[in-house]
């Protein structure tokens, strides 16, 4: 086909077609996740409020390496606007990121991993009509999303939210991240020959920039600038005489940059083919790869091996914040205003910057146990599974060899991180021990258990509906990150596991409840299992 975009309008509407449930669903997630909180945030606005917060978030850098920076100098500024900005715009940004990169992966290499797209290149179709489908689909929708999210937030009339160019600007700062992210993994795809390798490289980046901003953003704010990712709050929405378009404009000229650049590479490529030569094979396979166990650990080690690496740096990064904490503290007047003696401040809020940090910590080791655990279904609609209940293999092997390799995997995780805390620690003032560091720190294990435990029963019972877990593991980072700022309803906060997990060192252990959760937990997994030995394999 010589027109590379040939029939693209016509692979447009068939996209449309699949996904427009998807795609209004995902909207109005967006909406409830990012605007929800707006009237919510008159709690805060009070001067006494604001002015807390302000010592606790602006001054302090261990929070402002979690929530971003904000250049107000001084509490009488840090209103409703400015807090919503501050605490909203990365967190907002991300979500969008994340869905994009798994949305573009999904829809691009996967399809050529499937065989779809080579189906489609057998019509009249031009050779890049399908991206640029995704692509017009992709930016068509971030354009609509930000539009009614800047809206929805104007509609609630909030004063210090009522401004429509604020809005705007804090929708479409948020909505350029989603684009351009997807740009990266669209890029990516075209270099690896697999869809799992394209999402763990964008997801890759995408973390390492976040590691990044988080230096950046404490030492030098001017060097956020060369970090696509900071560009998310660096427009500063809501902050007068500060707001900055510019941020947006360089997301999406970044973005169309790298979409120019997957269309070369795309032109000049097979389907299905990488620019990455695939590892030939061993001519014969390790003992440790006999069985269904070692097939799985041999198909997953490079994830696995990658977020092991990436856990133990994130947690060398999160542990040189104790250090700035400890500074902060003794440095500023008013924390040791705001509580009884220097010592008491301390263990206050390194107590409280602990409960925040380690919880937030496992949310995202609990999204490796999801993926690891989803690559059951996954592996069953391309029929590979079948193939193999045709030999002397039981469902129970199967189903525990890929819950335990997940369980196995996030405490291997959680334990990594938590030892990366505690080592860059180490030369700090007040030293926190090994035992307190994984005592506050491993019980958050809990809560990730009983994700994958709520998972496996989906997969069980409903394995089509299994990506449902993303929306409860968003939902926990939503309300983990702005849950108490926001002072939510109880009844909203008792939905989250993460409400019943003991807040180690802040709240005394409570033993019961850990164990009523993990019988819980053995429970839906034993009734996951039940289903999933009475069902129907799934295809397609």
């Amino acid at each position: 086909m010589k027109q590379p975009l040939y029939n693209t309008g016509v692979l447009f509407k068939t996209l449309i077609k699949r996904d427009w449930l998807k795609l209004i669903f995902w909207i109005l997630a967006m909406l409830a996740f990012a605007a929800s909180g707006a009237g919510k945030m008159e709690v805060v606005s009070n001067p006494k409020t604001a002015g807390t917060l302000y010592t606790m978030f602006v001054k302090n850098p261990a929070m402002v390496g979690l929530f971003g920076p904000t250049p107000i100098t001084h509490p009488v500024n840090y209103s409703l606007g400015p807090i919503f900005g501050q605490t909203m715009t990365l967190i907002t940004g991300l979500t969008f990121a994340i869905i994009s990169i798994i949305y573009v992966v999904n829809r691009s290499r996967k399809e050529e991993d499937d065989g779809i797209t080579e189906l489609f290149r057998s019509y009249s179709i031009g050779k890049i009509a399908n991206t640029t489908a995704l692509v017009i689909e992709l930016l068509l929708l971030h354009l609509i999303l930000a539009v009614l999210l800047s809206l929805s937030i104007q509609a609630q009339d909030v004063a210090g939210l009522n401004h429509l160019e604020s809005n705007f600007l804090f929708a479409f700062t948020t909505s350029a991240q989603g684009f351009l992210w997807g740009m990266f993994a669209l890029l990516f795809g075209q270099i690896f020959s697999e869809a799992s390798t394209t999402k763990g490289m964008t997801f890759g980046l995408l973390g390492l920039f976040y590691i990044v901003r988080m230096l950046t953003d404490v030492t030098s704010l001017s060097i956020g600038w060369f970090n696509p990712l900071s560009w998310s709050y660096l427009a500063f929405p809501y902050v007068k005489g500060h707001e900055n378009w510019l941020a947006v404009f360089l997301t999406f000229i970044l973005a169309f940059l790298l979409l120019g650049i997957s269309y070369i590479l795309e032109l000049k490529r097979d389907v299905g083919a990488g620019y990455f030569p695939e590892r030939k094979a061993r001519l014969r396979g390790k003992k440790g790869h006999f069985g269904f166990p070692g097939l799985v650990l041999n198909l997953e080690k490079k994830m696995i091996i990658g977020w092991l690496l990436a856990s133990f740096v994130l947690g060398l990064v999160y542990g040189s914040m104790f250090g700035q904490m400890d500074h902060f503290i003794s440095s500023n007047k008013t924390v040791k205003e705001l509580f009884v003696g220097n010592e008491t401040a301390a263990s206050a809020i390194r107590g409280n910057f602990m409960v925040t940090l380690f919880s937030i910590l496992s949310i995202l080791i609990a999204a490796f146990g999801v993926i690891l655990l989803t690559k059951m279904v996954s592996e069953e609609r391309k029929n590979r599974l079948e193939a193999l209940y045709a030999l002397p293999l039981s469902r129970l092997k199967v189903y525990s060899t890929y819950l335990l390799t997940a369980i196995l995997s996030v405490i291997f995780a959680q334990f990594l991180a938590l030892l990366g805390i505690f080592i860059e620690q180490l030369g700090n003032k007040n030293t926190l021990s090994f035992l307190e560091i994984m005592k506050s720190g491993m019980i958050w294990l809990v809560a990730v258990i009983f994700v994958l435990a709520i998972l496996s029963l989906l997969l069980g019972l409903v394995p089509r509906l299994a990506e449902l877990i993303w929306v409860y593991l968003g939902f926990l980072l939503f309300m983990t990150y702005l849950g108490k700022l926001l002072s939510l309803p109880k009844w909203l906060e008792n939905l989250s596991i993460y409400n019943y997990i003991p807040k180690l060192p802040v709240e005394k252990m409570n033993l019961s409840t850990v164990l009523f959760i993990l019988i819980l937990s053995v429970l839906l997994i034993s009734l996951g299992f039940g289903a999933y030995k009475r069902r129907d394999l799934i295809t397609g």
